[in-house]
């Protein structure tokens, strides 16, 4: 598996959802594996953090956003939902914010230019096999109750020939 994988399993077996699965053997598996693949994702989430630089231009990218937001009846900038449902201001004169913002993208040219590699180099990492060797289950001690999308996150620890003792 790769180290994208492995988060992805993370993510699955870290799913409130399993907790409420009987069966000793199951739980028993969930646990372990994300015992095993809790330090490769910490580890994975260092190398992406923000340097200080970048988080100073991302704080400054948000002021910048809140003085050219169009302000409710309280002087507070409005917000709206984007289509990934994350809360974005409402611009005011979007061409004025524009101007602004690639002035400001110039200003921290060096920093931008430091986090795409950054990003780059997680991405490729991400592509590199993983060394973490998972705890199999038999497919026989997975819960009955198992849903199609958890058992399809799951699958990687899931094996049909294991033998239950």
């Amino acid at each position: 598996m790769t180290k994208g994988e492995n988060i992805n399993l993370f993510n699955a077996l870290s799913d409130k959802k399993l907790g409420q699965l009987s069966g000793a053997k199951f739980a028993y598996a969930v646990a372990k594996n994300l015992g095993l693949l809790q330090p490769e994702i910490e580890a994975l989430k260092k190398a992406l953090e923000a340097t200080d630089e970048f988080q100073k231009y991302d704080k400054a990218r948000v002021e910048l956003a809140k003085s050219h937001a169009k302000k409710n009846d309280k002087g507070e900038p409005e917000t709206t939902k984007n289509a990934q449902g994350q809360e974005t201001f409402v611009l005011e004169d979007q061409e004025a914010f524009d101007k602004a913002f690639e002035t400001l993208k110039e200003e921290h040219k060096a920093t931008l230019e430091a986090r795409q590699k950054q990003v780059d180099e997680q991405n490729e990492l991400l592509k590199t096999e993983s060394t973490v060797i998972l705890h199999k289950v038999a497919l026989s001690d997975v819960p009955n109750a198992i849903t199609a999308d958890q058992m399809k996150g799951l699958s990687a620890i899931v094996e049909e020939a294991v033998l239950s003792p």
